[in-house]
């Protein structure tokens, strides 16, 4: 990484953003993460809004808060979309029996169960490789939508010299971890 890289560990922008991109470096793997990651934060607030709104409210402003600190314009654009999608649990909290015939619990646990399914697909079929949250659990969860919205802002055109200068990282990284892959693989093998 570059001299240029600001702040420090857990608020190093590049260096978490790195650290989670190496383990989604498969087009259908991220693809899968686009769709289910948002859709795993949604059904986690009203799951947590069920039992307790303070506890939805606190974890939305909680995320939102360190996405700002990691970068305040990709940090405060995605604490846009979780205040949107926390609005979003509210209201399904509110009228999700009218709109389903179902207390609100029950098709957010069967949509997050399904969502989770996905994504331990999208590693094992398509990345080969563990997901993230089984190194670094708190990292995992609390960096993926931040990790989807940022790339998704990268796939759009912006930030093209951040973006280029995280691709090059992350792809030293990935070609590190398939040559040791590689190495224990032979290595088995004689």
């Amino acid at each position: 990484m570059s001299s240029s890289s600001v702040g420090v560990g857990l608020f190093n922008f590049k260096a978490q953003y790195v650290r989670y991109a190496e383990y989604h470096s498969n087009k259908t793997n991220q693809r899968i993460h686009t769709v289910f990651v948002p859709t795993i934060l949604f059904t986690s607030l009203i799951i947590a809004g069920y039992f307790d709104t303070r506890v939805m409210y606190a974890g939305a402003a909680a995320y939102s808060l360190y996405y700002l600190a990691l970068h305040p314009i990709i940090g405060g654009s995605a604490s846009l979309i979780v205040a949107g999608l926390t609005a979003a649990a509210a209201a399904f909290l509110k009228h999700g029996k009218d709109w389903t015939g179902y207390d609100p619990l029950y098709p957010a646990l069967g949509v997050f169960v399904v969502a989770w399914i996905a994504q331990f697909i999208g590693h094992g079929v398509y990345e080969r490789r563990s997901p993230a949250l089984l190194d670094n659990l708190v990292q995992a969860l609390v960096l993926a939508p931040f990790f989807v919205w940022s790339h998704l802002l990268f796939d759009f055109g912006l930030y093209k010299d951040l973006n280029q200068e995280l691709k090059n990282e992350t792809g030293k990284r990935v070609a590190e971890f398939r040559a040791k892959q590689a190495a224990a693989a032979k290595a088995k093998t004689q």
